[in-house]
């Protein structure tokens, strides 16, 4: 009995380790091929000054894109949601997730680890 308790826990351990990878690779693959897209597309928005860098969260083929800016210093990041109107992708929304300020405390998946900054 303790023998499938033990690998009951190991498998479902392995499952979360396994979805977690996927959904990493999965936006730095989203971030790599759609890298162009949105690398300025933060400028829309005046609020938010400089990025250090940003990962692609999700890309719908109809036309939706939220991406994960985080900014210059690791002073925040903030989640931009985009859509794609007339050739152009527009900000539609914006979420801080987190700030040094103490503004937004939170966290986004899979990126867990960016609240520490």
């Amino acid at each position: 009995m303790k023998t499938k308790i033990k690998y009951l826990i190991i498998g479902f351990v392995l499952c979360l380790t396994i979805t977690y990878i996927f959904s990493v690779v999965k936006c730095e693959v989203l971030t790599h091929k759609h890298y162009d897209e949105f690398k300025d597309a933060y400028k829309q928005n005046t609020m938010l000054g400089e990025m250090e860098f940003f990962k692609v969260l999700e890309y719908e083929t109809y036309g939706v894109a939220k991406v994960y800016y985080v900014s210059k210093g690791k002073t925040g990041g903030n989640v931009l949601t985009f859509a794609y109107e007339d050739g152009t992708w527009n900000e539609v929304s914006w979420n801080t997730i987190w700030s040094k300020t103490g503004s937004a405390d939170d966290v986004i998946y899979p990126y867990l680890w960016h609240w520490i900054y």
